[in-house]
């Protein structure tokens, strides 16, 4: 049997050494910066000045930098700077992580800088993030968007929408009313009932099922017609007691909106009414029905739901609820 021996002259022991050092501190190294997770660069263009979209792209890249290193790491709670975010973005970003752990799935986004509704607010589409509790891909992959105040801090986070149909033609409008859907499904997402109760006006009508039943309420909010089928009809704090009920029994919560269609009323401008489909999937219950909710915008800067209609995906298209079914006295 032939035998190969290494002689030391031709692989001296120092060399040898040195080699399996530097293969050891590279293999230390590459798995520190796997468990550190991977950073998000971020390029934005248009509608902002250069400065202004830099301060941007910084503070987006170091939030995105502490959330995606948080998930490597299986932190519990969520940091951030008050140096790139608002306060009131730094508790969005944290009640999201309560329900579900996420990350930044790309290491580079581009995207194009667009006005808020807000005056000097500035909004960035199609930021991907993974939500680790999803019940279905659709769940666990899903867009968001990043508001930036003047000076460049991030000060909302919110599930990003897709409106199908809008009879909206105010621009600036369009921007505001897809605003609040945003931040309305991502109040349930991050189960803040706080937000969802001073979104509802205090004589709002909940209802779920077909049908409506006359209810007293201030001068100018609708009057609902009644049909031929039973329904439960609740008021606002009725409801919001139901809602606490859910966040507390589930441990986690991810509702969807498509198909949404927005109309406005032909007479009270500051009326809307918006139809989609909704899909609820939590811990312990999954539904999927037709939303209906009835807006004023009298007041534009806190606009009231007047009334939200939850129908079974089943009800027949003419039988779901729109504008057209709320007569506005």
């Amino acid at each position: 049997m032939l035998q190969i021996r290494l002689k030391c002259s031709k692989f001296p022991m120092r060399k040898i050494g040195g080699l399996l050092l530097f293969a050891f501190l590279l293999a230390i190294g590459l798995a520190n910066a796997q468990n550190q997770g991977h950073t998000t660069e971020f390029e934005f263009t248009e509608n902002a000045p250069s400065d202004l979209r830099r301060t941007m792209q910084n503070n987006a890249e170091a939030i995105f930098k502490s959330i995606n290193y948080a998930y490597a790491t299986q932190k519990s709670s969520l940091t951030i700077s008050g140096n790139n975010a608002t306060r009131e973005a730094i508790n969005m970003l944290q009640d999201i992580w309560k329900t579900s752990h996420f990350y930044c799935t790309k290491t580079k986004i581009t995207a194009k800088v667009e006005r808020s509704g807000t005056e000097s607010g500035f909004l960035v589409n199609g930021v991907s993030l993974f939500m680790e509790q999803g019940a279905t891909d659709k769940d666990k992959n899903q867009d968001f968007v990043l508001e930036f105040a003047h000076d460049g801090k991030i000060n909302s986070v919110r599930n990003a929408l897709y409106i199908k149909q809008n009879s909206v033609t105010d621009l600036r409008r369009r921007h505001i009313i897809l605003n609040l859907l945003e931040n309305f499904r991502t109040a349930y997402n991050r189960k803040d009932l706080l937000f969802l109760y001073n979104m509802f006006n205090n004589d709002a009508l909940t209802i779920d099922g077909k049908s409506m039943m006359r209810t007293s309420g201030r001068g100018d909010s609708p009057m609902p017609i009644t049909s031929n089928f039973d329904n439960i009809v609740h008021a606002k704090n009725k409801y919001m007691q139901n809602l606490r009920n859910a966040f507390n029994q589930n441990e986690y919560i991810n509702i969807t909106f498509d198909e949404i269609s927005v109309a406005q009323h032909d007479e009270k401008k500051n009326i809307y009414g918006v139809t989609l489909r909704q899909n609820w999937n939590s811990t312990s219950y999954k539904d999927e029905g037709w939303l209906f909710l009835l807006i004023d915008f009298d007041i534009e800067d806190t606009p009231q739901i007047l009334v939200r209609v939850w129908q079974p995906i089943s009800v027949p298209e003419n039988e779901v609820f729109s504008l057209s079914d709320f007569p506005i006295r």
